[in-house]
């Protein structure tokens, strides 16, 4: 045991820390405490208070409120002269690095730390074992991280059990016995309890929201369908998600008719894309799609690697550990692949992305002032009547914390939205006629000119004459600016790689095949499709894809309630950035093709 010594009242006036890595170690807390405080009085210290953190790890210093509170009262001059502590494990098991860095700064403030339990001298040979035992503490997490990561693998893959933690919403969890016999069976609250149901369904007790129920080592955790409102409420949302309904659309909905979310509140967007994106409605036990240890993360193939990055992060989902078929679906494994598949449709599309139910300029509206983008609400009047709306997505997630109320009226934007693009893009027939003629010459120009393609050849060609001075220049060792030369080299060859590039982008283009007949013919057929979108009924998608394939955005003064239309100023630009989109898309269905050819349709469709 280290010999004390009494220098001053000061350093005899102490405070205690004490932690616990898990809710399991139920005495772990006390029992730390009854042994330091047993250890001052014997030594003649008086703790003043406890610093406690209770169940979280001590790999790391996030989320350890209380450590950190006790560091930053050191270094400010506190009360105290010395930090009592069970044992090194107790203070840090982030390795010989994190602990000295802690011990040090508390050294620095006129603090020492005694490990009442560990019996480490002063001195050279007291550093040599206190680093040794830190080291061991590590260890011990990392061992242990390693034996969860392989006891988890091994629940999903050979088990097929279901992890800890609250089940999916719709889902309780059921204790079972090897052979399928039921145990019992959890169903959580929106507060955090949990209701306990026997093996013949009939409630035996509530527990407490941070009460854990527990289990044996021979218990397999499936989850089986719950509340049968919850099941229904499920089942919509991937309906309403494939009749075109967005997940902002969804979660008003629910919140409009009062259907309580899986806490009991209002519904968000994030809730329902989990929901959206969780395999177990199909049946699967995914493991390993949330990285929250900070030792290893997880592989697909259910390998640990050391972490980079601190922080809880979403895997991709080629790490997943899955295990179909594991538990009763509730919902077809058609119905979530299709959702899977559109989800990915919609994905970089924003507002755009929805076929049915979308409002007029849904996508295209955003705010001046936090850029966030405005979507449709639609405001239920008496009588059966309604009145549509774009409002701030931002203020009515967060409130006034960040934007101002923003709620434009919609039936008066989209019909001046309208008026503008009749007026600008289609004009009168001769207009038309006048834009048709100057575009079919402005391409065959660019086509017949070859300008940049000219100039790209000869830049290559220029570079490549450099490259070969230089090379030869190299060669010289009397030189003595031959690491300037050898950057200029690396330089010109990434030039020359990016004009090459940029040159083979142009000699396969397809607008390098039109004639000037297909051209005009083009052209026009895009001003008749245009004016016959423009007539159609409001709604329907035709004029939703119209409006959003000749309008940039507009941008909403919340101040104000003023805006900016950005849009081609004229018929010809309009054809130009029409014949650009085109033949974008034309390239990217031919990137798309060769994809697939090399590829196969079953890879291709996860990229």
């Amino acid at each position: 045991m280290r010999h004390v010594t009494k220098t001053s009242a000061q350093h005899m006036a102490a405070i205690g820390y004490a932690r616990r890595s898990t809710d399991m170690q139920d005495r772990s807390i006390p029992d730390q405490q009854a042994y330091v405080e047993k250890w001052a009085k014997e030594n003649g210290y008086t703790i003043a208070r406890w610093y406690v953190d209770d169940a979280i790890s001590g790999t790391s210093v996030r989320g350890r409120d209380d450590f950190e509170q006790m560091i930053a009262d050191a270094e400010a001059g506190s009360d105290f002269g010395t930090v009592l502590c069970y044992d090194i494990s107790r203070f840090s098991r982030g390795g010989t690095n994190e602990t000295g860095y802690y011990l040090h700064r508390l050294r620095l403030a006129g603090v020492e730390a005694i490990f009442v339990a560990e019996g480490i001298p002063e001195g050279d040979e007291g550093e040599l074992i206190q680093g040794v035992k830190s080291w061991q503490a590590r260890q011990y997490s990392v061992k242990l991280a390693r034996d969860c990561i392989r006891g988890s693998v091994s629940s999903v893959k050979a088990k097929r059990s279901s992890q800890g933690g609250q089940p999916p919403y719709g889902y309780d969890r059921q204790h079972q016995t090897a052979t399928g016999q039921v145990l019992r069976t959890l169903r959580w609250l929106p507060d955090g309890r949990k209701r306990e149901f026997d093996a013949t369904g009939k409630l035996v007790r509530v527990l407490a929201a941070d009460e854990n129920p527990g289990k044996t080592k021979s218990d397999i955790v499936r989850l089986v369908p719950g509340d049968k409102d919850h099941i229904a409420t499920v089942k919509r949302i991937f309906e309403m998600y494939l009749q075109g309904l967005g997940v902002w659309m969804i979660a008003a909905t629910f919140n409009t008719e009062g259907v309580p979310s899986p806490k009991g509140k209002n519904w968000n967007a994030q809730q329902v894309k989990h929901i959206l994106g969780n395999p177990a409605y199909c049946g699967t036990v995914a493991w390993n799609r949330r990285q929250t240890g900070s030792i290893f993360r997880v592989t697909g193939d259910g390998q640990h690697v050391a972490r980079k990055t601190a922080g809880k992060t979403w895997n991709a989902e080629a790490d997943w550990i899955t295990a179909e078929n594991v538990h009763d679906p509730i919902i077809s494994a058609e119905t979530y692949a299709k959702v899977r598949e559109e989800r990915l449709r919609r994905r970089p599309m924003g507002g755009l992305a929805k076929s049915t139910n979308r409002y007029m300029l849904s996508g295209l509206i955003r705010c001046g002032n936090c850029k966030t983008n405005f979507y449709g609400w639609t405001r239920k009047l008496s009588k059966g009547r309604t009145q549509q709306y774009y409002v701030d997505g931002a203020y009515h997630r967060k409130g006034k914390a960040v934007c101002q109320s923003s709620s434009i009226p919609a039936p008066p934007l989209n019909a001046w939205v309208l008026e503008k693009i009749r007026l600008t893009l289609l004009g009168d027939e001769k207009g038309r006629s006048v834009a048709i003629s100057v575009f079919v010459k402005s391409v065959l120009a660019r086509q017949k000119g070859g300008s940049e393609v000219a100039r790209l050849e000869k830049e290559i060609e220029d570079i490549g004459k450099r490259v070969k001075s230089l090379a030869t220049m190299l060669t010289d060792t009397a030189l003595d600016d031959v690491p300037e030369l050898q950057q200029t080299f690396v330089d010109l060859r990434n030039k020359r790689k990016a004009a090459e590039t940029r040159l083979a982008q142009l000699r396969t283009s397809s607008e390098k095949r039109l004639a000037a007949t297909d051209l005009r013919q083009w052209a026009q057929e895009q001003f008749d499709a245009m004016e016959k979108a423009l007539n159609s009924k409001p709604g329907t998608v035709q004029l939703c894809n119209a409006i959003a394939a000749y309008i940039d955005h507009i941008v909403i003064d919340p101040a104000t309630k003023t805006g900016i239309l950005y849009m081609p100023p004229d018929p010809l630009t309009c054809l130009e950035k029409a014949l650009s989109s085109w033949v974008k898309r034309s390239e990217e269905t031919a990137k798309n093709t060769k994809k697939l050819v090399d590829q196969g349709n079953d890879e291709a469709e996860f990229d």
